[in-house]
């Protein structure tokens, strides 16, 4: 995803990375400040001997890295309970989402959701896609950023995945631009194929999550049945010469994700002997614009890698001594409390990228996003004007750039 604060392209005050984000799902973007305002609009009581929102933290929060992918998804329930069949209540969430993205610094972003997960019982597929679009809308008019959205299939649940392709294809028109499929990978792939057979006869947009903490063959499988235009995290790709030489060679975005990949466990195997993991809580929380005493309660989890050589060792470091075509982006950042500030910060500091390697991954998820081809030359000609100094742009043609 990618936004910008206010309307101010090069916004000051905003990290200098955080321009683009393609990898966000909306629910886990619910700031922990409104998630009281939330729980009581639907009169859902905090767990017994709970009393303060900080109290609940650890059911909503990774506090110290997962077993597993499974486990970290298990702290989405908290957040869908308190907006789920509520049309008003997504309909906040959703500009809420706008408000932080523009106050990170993002020019533009993609937002992925499930309608069937947040409808519940209460509203149709289709007034959940209307709510969402509605507080998109009242976001991008507030703060001058353009949102689109991905509508998510979910991989135990295959008898959705028609449904998401039809709303998909109803609302195109209306700020969705393409779909995903999400959610545990030990969950089958295959009953989805006619859905995503029927998106891309659609010329519906497609990305997929795949080898994360699956094998490399789940990727196989998303390029080669679902269509996949680009893939959600990928990681296990370095598992296999040539299908890594394939992703290369045809030019498939792969949206990563550092922190989640460390607290999800994915990418454990490839950790060296001599690493370190870190985990423990420093400062504050960025992402929760509220009060003081908001700020202060909130402590950000640094989960981050140590290692005492200069031992290739993330997935991500391949992708950027290749360059591949891959992206940033912190995933969940309330699950994780995380903000895309940190990621970049951290990409720096253990996986030694440098600002350059950093800048082209901005410009990769600019020309690897869902917008129609002459949106997307507007968007990456404001990416090169903010990053590239006005010596060099004047000796390039912007025209060719998203080429």
């Amino acid at each position: 995803t990618m936004s910008e604060q206010h309307a101010i392209t090069n916004n000051e005050n905003s990290d200098p990375y955080s321009s683009l984000e393609p990898q966000r799902p909306l629910p886990g973007t619910l700031l922990h400040s409104k998630h009281a305002q939330h729980r009581h609009r639907h009169h859902i009581s905090l767990p017994e001997g709970l009393n303060t929102i900080d109290d609940f933290i650890p059911f909503i929060c990774v506090q110290q890295n997962c077993a597993s992918l499974a486990e970290f998804l298990d702290k989405f329930p908290f957040f869908l309970a308190i907006i789920a069949g509520d049309s008003e209540a997504i309909e906040r969430v959703a500009y809420e989402f706008v408000e932080d993205q523009a106050i990170q610094g993002v020019l533009y972003t993609e937002a992925r959701y499930s309608p069937h997960e947040l409808a519940a019982t209460n509203l149709t597929l289709e007034q959940v896609v209307e709510a969402v679009n509605k507080g998109f809308q009242r976001g991008m008019e507030e703060f001058h950023i353009e949102v689109r959205t991905l509508l998510c299939c979910i991989r135990p649940c295959p008898e959705w995945s028609m449904d998401i392709v039809s709303l998909a294809e109803k609302y195109r028109s209306a700020g969705v631009v393409g779909i995903d499929l999400a959610g545990d990978e030990t969950s089958p792939m295959e009953p989805h194929i006619s859905a995503f057979k029927r998106a891309a006869e659609l010329n519906i947009h497609r990305t997929v999550h795949a080898g994360e903490v699956g094998t490399a063959e789940t990727i196989k499988f998303a390029l080669d049945f679902l269509h996949a235009e680009r893939i959600g995290h990928g990681y296990a790709m370095v598992d296999d010469h040539d299908l890594y030489n394939r992703i290369h060679r045809n030019d498939v975005h792969i949206e990563c994700c550092l922190t989640s990949s460390i607290q999800t466990n994915a990418i454990a195997k490839y950790l060296p002997k001599d690493s370190e993991t870190e985990e423990k809580r420093i400062g504050t929380v960025d992402h929760d614009h509220t009060t003081e005493k908001n700020k202060q309660s909130s402590a950000r989890l640094h989960s981050h890698v140590k290692t005492k050589s200069d031992h290739i060792w993330h997935p991500i470091q391949y992708f950027a001594k290749d360059n591949m075509n891959f992206s940033l982006s912190c995933d969940d950042p309330s699950v994780s409390q995380i903000t895309i500030e940190h990621e970049y910060e951290h990409c720096m500091l253990d996986l030694r990228l440098t600002p350059a390697q950093l800048t082209q991954c901005i410009l990769n998820a600019a020309r690897s996003c869902f917008l129609p081809e002459e949106e997307k030359k507007i968007l990456i000609k404001k990416l090169v004007k903010k990053y590239l100094p006005s010596g060099v742009i004047k000796y390039l043609d912007i025209s060719t750039l998203d080429e």
